[in-house]
């Protein structure tokens, strides 16, 4: 080999060798990828909190995994697919009311039934009990790990008319968002109209239904002050949410970037509480500034309430056997003290 030939074949040698390394060093700095699909509308604070918690993912792994998050209407998706969607992969992370999920996972929707967890404290005494056995269920059934699981704010009344006391609610048309909303208002003489968060407003526009059952802080973010005078505050529920991660993809990353994510998914569990309950305290000086009146139920009319609900919890607890039995009895426990 002469000179020439051997300067050429030295030359290529290293050229290969150089795109090798870039090449390398590309795949190293390229992220993964995931997809977190939120029901929420994309202004709304659960949808804000969501993408400043996949930043803070981003900055924690040192931009080695990049969660981008849709909102409502941003992926062919509903709040009642989710539990789905993240089980089979189409979107890695997904967060979800346990109440939207009732046709997946009806034995966990235990903070569902009306009157029985009314307030934030009482949900988050309840927690440390139910959540392992809701993160059983669904990783055994479902093969998803709840990574975060947090409350929206109380569960109330918002209508077109002012109401007084219980026996009002007769014959009112509300939106229910899940089977024991439906059953509460058949027990209190009213009918449950079944539609998605978007048509809400324009549902009451036309006076299609008389009210509807969220929290202040939807409430406040949908405007509905404008249409909207009158929340009877019954705190019937708390919302309970899990935010969930595809356990086969988070056991596909790398070990640091899994710990970096579960670390930081434990981090902002209080962060959503604190939005959660700070919205709610926003939200209803919103509406109370935009006219709307916010009337407190009497003591007895609460009584009232859980006594004649009372049959439906255990009705439910029996029907879920050993889970909703578990479920129930926890959350009595928890939510009573």
């Amino acid at each position: 080999m002469d000179w020439t030939t051997s300067r050429r074949a030295l030359a290529a040698a290293f050229a290969l060798a150089a795109t090798t390394f870039l090449a390398d060093a590309a795949t190293a700095q390229a992220p993964i990828e995931w997809r977190f699909f939120t029901y929420f509308p994309v202004n709304d604070k659960p949808a804000q909190l969501n993408r400043a918690f996949a930043e803070d993912v981003l900055k924690a792994t040192n931009g080695r995994l990049k969660i981008t998050v849709f909102a409502a209407g941003e992926l062919p998706y509903r709040a009642p697919d989710v539990v789905k969607a993240v089980a089979t992969n189409q979107v890695q992370m997904g967060d979800v009311a346990v109440g939207f999920a009732a046709g997946d996972v009806p034995e966990l929707n235990v903070f569902s039934m009306p009157f029985l967890c009314t307030s934030y404290d009482q949900f988050h005494r309840a927690l440390p009990a139910t959540a392992p056995v809701v993160d059983k269920v669904l990783l055994d059934r479902f093969k998803v790990r709840v990574a975060i699981h947090w409350t929206m704010p109380p569960q109330n009344l918002w209508l077109n008319r002012a109401v007084a006391n219980l026996d009002e609610i007769k014959g009112l048309k509300v939106r229910t968002w899940n089977p024991e909303q439906v059953e509460m208002l058949r027990l209190l003489n009213a009918a449950s109209v079944s539609i998605t968060s978007a048509e809400v407003i324009p549902a009451l526009e036309r006076k299609v239904i008389d009210g509807a059952i969220t929290s202040a802080l939807s409430a406040s973010d949908w405007k509905a002050f404008d249409i909207v005078k009158n929340g009877y505050m019954l705190n019937i529920t708390m919302g309970h949410q899990v935010t969930m991660v595809n356990e086969e993809q988070l056991q596909k990353l790398p070990g640091d970037v899994r710990q970096a994510l579960l670390a930081k998914a434990a981090e902002w569990g209080p962060r959503y509480r604190q939005m959660s309950e700070s919205g709610d305290k926003e939200a209803r000086g919103i509406l109370a500034a935009n006219g709307v009146a916010l009337r407190e139920p009497t003591a007895a009319d609460m009584d009232r309430a859980r006594t004649l609900m009372r049959p439906m919890w255990d009705s439910w607890a029996q029907k879920y056997g050993d889970v909703g039995r578990d479920l129930l009895a926890k959350s009595i426990a928890g939510c009573a003290g």
